[in-house]
């Protein structure tokens, strides 16, 4: 039943479903301990591993008891019973004999396989909970394995597949078999089948998570994301920061060529990704946000972060953008709101302004 062969395959069983070989040692144990009792051996089932002849030796362990405790060790006997095999034995005197495992018949044999496998699938199932679970709120690679009933299935490594709503996806974006996509795991539950692990690619922490992936100077923090908006499959905004001198923040992300952010646009199946550098003055701060639209003035409250920007008549459309869209979010990557008005309508209603926009 555990031949010289099976244990010198214990550690490649263990490699190859990427298990601790102690674990799996713990689960032989188990098979070994289950087919005993299926043997007609009652007591407590103890194993001994001798690594060096590549040996288990399997022991049946019976303690005498004056009274049978129903929540002690297995292998309880009584004095009475214990005084049957050996007369002159006494209470706390513990049997020891060897199991021949060997010997074992077909039934005995096909009970410890289940085991085993049971056991091992556990442990994988185990394992692979709490490989995602250490992985909340990363992004990784998984493979669509199908696409029906507005559910993705992927497959994400570990033996584990996935289930993702297809409004969790990046609106406009095909799902083929064997497409590779970046994901964004935000939960991960523990079920009798194995982890159930949800994933997105809707959020904003995608995006976030991408930037530290694909660009070295975040990785390593010397630029810092200070704030990000996004309308999933149409346009993100991000703000960055630099921490070092000398270091352009949006150029580091933008890229040479714009390879970094291009790489980030594919991924999201093109999305629009625009980034402006952060500012600590709220008046430049304002204005990079609403970039491309250049702005004339802003006025703003710090105590209630509201500011009013006047743009040239010109730059309105593009200060609002598409349904008002690049004032929002802008408004939301920075936590400001923000009023936009056009030269001609500040002017009529007499608003007064200075002309305070840096243009660095």
């Amino acid at each position: 039943m555990v031949s010289q062969k099976f244990f010198e395959s214990l550690e490649a069983i263990a490699f190859e479903r990427g298990l601790d070989v102690e674990d799996v040692k713990g689960k032989v144990e188990i098979a070994i301990s289950v087919s005993s009792r299926n043997s007609g051996y009652s007591g407590d089932i103890k194993t001994e591993w001798d690594f060096e002849k590549k040996r288990i030796r399997v022991y049946e362990y019976k303690y005498v008891v004056e009274t049978i405790d129903p929540d002690g060790p297995r292998g309880q006997i009584t004095l009475e019973e214990a005084q049957a095999i050996k007369p002159k034995t006494k209470v706390g005197t513990e049997f020891k004999t060897e199991i021949n495992v060997s010997g074992f018949g077909r039934k005995a044999a096909s009970v410890f396989r289940q085991s085993l496998l049971s056991g091992l699938k556990e442990l994988e199932r185990e394992e692979a909970f709490n490989f995602f679970q250490e992985r909340v709120g990363e992004v990784i690679t998984a493979t669509v394995l199908d696409y029906s009933n507005n559910f993705v299935t992927f497959s994400i490594g570990k033996n584990v597949v996935a289930n993702m709503p297809d409004k969790e996806g990046v609106p406009g974006e095909t799902f083929n078999v064997g497409d590779e996509k970046k994901v964004y795991i935000t939960k991960v539950e523990k079920t009798t089948k194995g982890p159930k692990v949800f994933l997105t690619r809707a959020n904003r922490e995608i995006v976030k998570r991408l930037f530290e992936m694909m660009i070295p100077e975040i990785a390593d923090g010397s630029i810092e994301i200070m704030g990000i908006a996004r309308e999933p499959g149409e346009k993100t905004k991000i703000g960055v920061l630099s921490l070092k001198n000398n270091l352009d923040a949006k150029g580091a992300c933008v890229g040479q060529g714009g390879l970094r952010i291009r790489q980030i646009n594919e991924i999201l199946n093109n999305e629009k990704i625009e980034i402006f550098t952060w500012r600590d003055n709220p008046v430049d701060l304002i204005a990079e946000a609403l970039l491309p639209a250049k702005a004339l003035a802003v006025m703003v409250d710090e105590k209630t972060k509201q500011a009013t920007v006047v743009v040239n008549d010109d730059q309105y459309s593009l200060a609002i953008g598409k349904s008002g869209q690049n004032a929002r979010l802008a408004a939301y990557a920075i936590g400001w709101r923000i009023d936009i008005k056009n030269l001609t309508d500040a002017t009529n209603e007499g608003i007064e302004f200075e002309y305070n926009v840096s243009r660095k």
